[in-house]
């Protein structure tokens, strides 16, 4: 694809994603998107292959942003601990983003009609998130540092307990929590879990 058709695709996207997080599904229409970027439905056709197409689209480039989030130090030189903490802070900032429950919202609207989205959504988001966490956990246990008889139920524990009661009262209510008590929350849940995995 040409640098200028990739550029046109990419403003398709950003403006799709406003929509969509705004008027969800039903109420972001391909005229609204047309008529901010320019081009012809022809043109969308050809990128997203329809409406449908375009919200995967969508799905897929929010939840990149948690895969770029949700990375454990490199370099390998934090402890255990601190790494844990780190991860817990962006992961629960991420997920009670704004951002990222409007398109949690979007997704559960659709799950009937697009089962497919639903799971791709799954794939990219949740079930990625407990995938990074298993393998660090894991790799920890086996450097002794960690003890964990299940470092995957281990994960769900932990990711649970980010979520946690409070992440359905934020959906359903629309209340943003705020930074600091995010970050508060996600260091006494990786505080009661590593006093069960020491």
């Amino acid at each position: 694809m040409r640098p200028s058709s990739l550029k046109k695709r990419q403003k398709y996207l950003e403006v799709a994603t406003e929509l969509f997080l705004e008027h969800g599904f039903e109420g972001t229409g391909l005229d609204q998107l047309i008529a901010q970027c320019g081009g012809s439905k022809l043109t969308l056709y050809n990128y997203f292959g329809d409406k449908r197409g375009l919200l995967k689209e969508v799905v897929t480039g929010v939840t990149e942003t948690l895969h770029q989030h949700l990375v454990f130090d490199a370099d390998d030189t934090a402890s255990t601990e601190m790494q844990l903490r780190e991860f817990a802070k962006r992961y629960a900032n991420f997920i009670y983003h704004p951002r990222f429950m409007n398109l949690f919202r979007l997704v559960m609207e659709r799950s009937d009609q697009d089962p497919e989205l639903a799971a791709h959504f799954l794939e990219r988001g949740p079930k990625y998130a407990l995938q990074v966490l298993e393998q660090f956990l894991a790799a920890r246990v086996d450097r002794g540092e960690l003890k964990l008889d299940d470092p995957h139920m281990a994960s769900e524990h932990l990711l649970g307990a980010l979520r946690s009661s409070r992440y359905f009262e934020a959906l359903l209510t629309r209340t943003p929590l705020a930074e600091e008590e995010l970050n508060q929350y996600a260091d006494r849940a990786v505080t009661t879990f590593l006093k069960g995995a020491g």
